[in-house]
């Protein structure tokens, strides 16, 4: 299990696809979060209280939850990132 965290033992080419794949989630969770959280900000300046009672709350964590997502794959696409840089630092000394 730890072989397969360590990202440094991949190919490079995998390190790549995940750094990609990483930063797509990011841009969409991003997107979402922006676009939903203006939603809810509004209901709950408009309706008070009673925004609070039918979900706004609730919806109010869960784009906490979609944050946190966020900010795991931005921090997942850094370290890809950096893994790349180190190999590629590394090529172009030899």
């Amino acid at each position: 299990m730890k072989r397969v965290l360590r990202i440094s033992s991949w190919p490079g080419i995998l390190v790549f696809a995940l750094a990609g794949v990483s930063i797509v989630i990011v841009g969409f969770f991003t997107y979402n979060l922006l676009q939903m959280s203006m939603a809810n900000l509004r209901f709950l300046r408009e309706h008070g209280w009673l925004a609070i009672e039918v979900g706004g709350l609730l919806q109010f964590l869960q784009l906490l939850i979609y944050g946190v997502v966020a900010l795991f794959f931005f921090i997942l696409f850094k370290i890809c990132e950096s893994e790349l840089v180190i190999r590629y630092r590394r090529w172009q000394d030899r």
